[in-house]
């Protein structure tokens, strides 16, 4: 039953006027009768008593008011949930960092984007790298910012996730300027092997340590790299010449004013020293603000 008859059924039988209805309703008089017409041959009863200045409910009529209001009810209700939970959809991006030089990046990457859509809701987490991914793969979070180390392991383990990079370096090793080490232009592991390789994370999880050994094969021992459990805490055995650490290029500067007591030196060594890092979402997620994300930073 047409949901437009019906609110005019009612108006008409508040008013018991077709003239009043049409007048409400923006229609022509005879629009309105049709209206009522058709409302009656469908339920094949009569509803109205026509008579020449007014018009009266039926006793059939007067039944069929509250269920005609039920009808419109429902249907408004069901119209106003359907609008929110859109809106919601199109307004609302979950998102995950895996680190705090990561919340930086997405700071700074995101700070445009947000400006131009204000009424954008952000919620953020922080993870692990292969937990946010997870979560990613899953759809629980529209996109995350996390490195990428130019490994084949996130291809194999998630192919329906996509990156988009931010930012694109490579890896400088970290060391003590009490290391005479530091002094040089350049430095290789195999002059690292009386030292660890600490590398922070506050999760329980080997995630990097697999990533490093993988990406550094044969450039470093398993039992030569060390978790840390705080960023602090990395950088000042550094510090101190108690490990190296590895640090992206594209933050450098930024960790030398942080570090004044470490030095960034590229690495010698003919290996993959590639970094970014990107923005990871799975194709198949169809949050339409996602998909203004992506578009946003595909056209970059």
């Amino acid at each position: 039953m047409d949901i437009d008859k019906l609110e005019t059924f009612l108006i008409v039988a508040k008013d018991g006027s077709f003239r009043a209805a049409a007048q409400k309703r923006f229609l022509s008089p005879r629009a309105v009768s049709k209206q009522m017409n058709h409302i009656e041959a469908e339920l094949g009863v009569k509803l109205f008593e026509r008579e020449k200045n007014r018009t009266k409910l039926t006793s059939d009529g007067n039944d069929f008011i509250v269920t005609a209001q039920d009808i419109v009810n429902s249907y408004k209700t069901a119209v106003t949930k359907i609008k929110t939970r859109n809106a919601v959809q199109e307004e609302y991006l979950k998102s995950g960092i895996s680190s705090p030089s990561q919340a930086t990046i997405w700071q700074t990457a995101l700070t445009d984007f947000l400006s131009k859509n204000p009424n954008i809701n952000v919620e953020i987490q922080q993870e692990n790298g292969r937990r946010l991914l997870n979560l990613v793969n899953e759809m629980a979070l529209d996109f995350c910012i996390s490195p990428y180390y130019g490994t084949h392991e996130m291809g194999k383990i998630f192919p329906n996730l996509k990156r988009i990079d931010l930012y694109t370096g490579t890896f400088y090793i970290g060391i003590s300027k009490l290391n005479p080490l530091s002094q040089q232009k350049s430095i290789s592991f195999t002059q690292l092997q009386n030292l660890k390789l600490l590398y922070y994370t506050p999760f329980i999880s080997i995630h990097l340590k697999e990533i490093f050994l993988e990406k550094f094969s044969g450039l470093l021992r398993e039992e030569q790299v060390e978790q840390i459990n705080t960023l602090e805490q990395r950088n000042l055995m550094v510090a101190i010449n108690k490990g190296f650490g590895l640090f992206p290029s594209i933050l450098v500067d930024e960790e030398e004013l942080q570090n004044p007591l470490i030095n960034f030196l590229p690495i010698s060594d003919d290996c993959n020293d590639f970094y970014s890092s990107a923005i990871w979402y799975n194709q198949q997620n169809n949050n339409p603000v996602l998909k203004k994300l992506v578009d946003e930073f595909s056209n970059r």
